[in-house]
């Protein structure tokens, strides 16, 4: 009967995992995670009290992710990506470099402040489409937005779904979070982009300027263009408000969400086809995949797990150095969502200390860069460069993954150590 159990809930897992990240065409990558938990379920290897308890331990998280959705999808609205974008192209100045630069950058800043999915699905669209209006290589670009969707999302909770769940879990504010990761998100950034730049230098020619459109065209109401990004400058300093005033940070987010909705909606901006252009799906794929973990951690995988950590050695760096290195190889096996929900519970059943924790966000973010699998925001960039017709292929992307990531990684973690030993506990 146990031998069952085990053969069934590895089963599970893996065809759950395999499906969502091969995507079967004609199929919502969301039906597999859901329908994984709802066999856990029948099959008696999840209770349905261990079903809600997963979910509901990790309620603020998916709140904040919600508020998320909706303000990215609201600042679309607006105009706010595509003028950002057209700007970055314009102060180029028809270098090649400068124009990588200023994509890198802009990536970088939207994945911090908004998430890695919204560079991903929002941002990379539109730096594809005026590269190809620019008949510029757009291999360079697909690449360097998979890579700084990742490596870009360590400054703050927001800018990855694993930051909120380890943020939530072991009850991190804002600005301990920002302190600690501050640091090893600038080195992360800055090592990535040169070595990109030079990875590509071949490939980033020159370009006539004029063949872009003005960024004011990407402006359909400019009221609410300068209302969106003064109510994104506000949010984003209220999180930090909040976090001192021991608010949930995601009560500002839909702060945020309800202005931006009430005044789009009076200027006639913002419709239910808004809503509709949400992915809805991804609540019904996080849900499912947190009962599927749990069935895993049932095994006792996480007993088994915890023991390990608690006796690693009593070394702030070794233990940040070993996180890292096991939850990006695990983030690459598994895809860094259900490594991170095996993770946290790892470390909160272990008693972890702040070095392993913060060691395991660095491996879930940057670590899970080497397969196009270990994030579902590298498959979203490359799904959505496949659709403007711009493919690159996995092994291509995975070669020079296996030079740079561990680089970065190494860098950001020495980053950490060296802010850790000084910053206040």
């Amino acid at each position: 009967m146990v031998a069952l159990g085990l053969v069934g809930t590895l089963g599970i897992f893996a065809g759950t995992l395999t499906l969502v990240l091969v995507k079967p065409r004609g199929w919502n990558e969301a039906c597999w995670p859901v329908l994984g938990a709802t066999a856990m379920i029948l099959l008696d290897l999840v209770t349905p009290e261990q079903a809600f308890a997963m979910v509901w331990a990790s309620r603020s998280a998916l709140l904040f992710l919600l508020a998320l959705l909706l303000l990215s999808a609201l600042l679309e609205v607006s105009g706010f990506f595509e003028w950002a974008a057209l700007h970055a192209g314009h102060r180029a100045c028809g270098d090649g470099r400068r124009l990588f630069r200023n994509v890198f950058g802009l990536g970088a800043l939207v994945t911090t402040v908004l998430s890695l999915d919204t560079t991903a699905v929002m941002l990379t669209p539109i730096v594809l489409a005026f590269v190809k209006r620019l008949r510029l290589p757009a291999r360079p670009y697909v690449i360097a937005s998979a890579f700084v969707a990742n490596i870009a999302s360590l400054a703050l909770p927001m800018s990855n779904l694993t930051n909120l769940l380890f943020a939530d879990a072991f009850r991190i504010p804002f600005e301990r979070f920002a302190v600690r990761m501050m640091a090893p998100q600038l080195v992360a950034v800055g090592v990535t982009y040169f070595l990109l730049r030079w990875r590509f230098s071949a490939e980033l020619h020159c370009f006539e300027s004029k063949d872009l459109a003005a960024p004011s065209s990407a402006i359909p109401d400019r009221r609410y263009f300068r209302f969106a990004v003064a109510v994104l400058a506000l949010v984003v300093v209220g999180y930090f408000v909040a976090s001192a005033a021991h608010v949930e940070p995601y009560v500002v987010a839909f702060g945020g969400v309800a202005a931006l909705a009430v005044v789009g909606v009076r200027r006639r901006r913002v419709t239910a086809r808004t809503l509709r252009e949400i992915s809805w799906g991804l609540f019904p794929l996080v849900i499912g995949l947190f009962v599927v973990v749990r069935g895993v951690e049932n095994l006792g995988i996480v007993t088994t797990a915890a023991s390990w950590v608690a006796r690693a050695p009593d070394h702030s760096v070794v233990r940040a150095l070993l996180t890292s290195a096991t939850t990006g190889a695990a983030s690459n096996l598994m895809n860094n969502l259900p490594a991170a929900l095996v993770a946290r519970s790892v470390l909160q059943e272990a008693g972890a200390d702040r070095a392993s924790m913060f060691g395991a966000l660095l491996g879930l973010d940057i670590g899970a860069t080497i397969l196009p699998t270990g994030s579902l925001a590298t498959l979203l960039v490359l799904d959505v460069a496949r659709k403007k017709g711009e493919r690159v292929a996995a092994v291509e992307m995975t070669k020079i993954a296996l030079w740079l990531t561990p680089i970065v990684l190494f860098l950001a973690v020495a980053a950490f150590a060296v802010v850790d030993s000084w910053a206040d506990p």
